[in-house]
């Protein structure tokens, strides 16, 4: 039982590191929502990545990617939005709170610029 714990363990071990080197891994990018702006504005993204935005403002928030190509729906005051980056997400997006105050923020794709 110890032997086939063992290279359990060991083959554990050796996917874990293929899958480090292969530097495959997805980032997490946070926006928040304040009155009036997206901060930050614009956020460096590749496909595979999240966007969190979380509503700081003081009322309830709505976040539309261009030609309403996805939409979060009513976020609530302290509530979050979670959108998966794809290669045909939207570079822009536009937002609305609960007063109608429209304000515009984006992604941008571009790697030549450090994150």
């Amino acid at each position: 039982m110890l032997s086939s714990y063992r290279k359990s363990a060991g083959a554990l071990a050796l996917a874990m590191s293929v899958f480090a080197a292969s530097g495959a891994s997805a980032e997490i990018r946070n926006v928040l929502i304040v009155d009036g702006a997206y901060f930050p504005s614009i956020s460096h993204v590749q496909p595979g990545d999240q966007v969190v935005f979380t509503n700081n403002a003081t009322g309830g928030h709505t976040v539309t990617g261009d030609a309403e190509a996805w939409t979060s729906g009513a976020i609530p005051v302290n509530g979050s939005y979670t959108l998966d980056i794809t290669a045909e997400t939207p570079t822009t997006f536009r937002g609305q709170t609960s007063d109608d105050t429209e304000f515009e923020g984006a992604i941008s794709f571009d790697v030549s610029v450090t994150q």
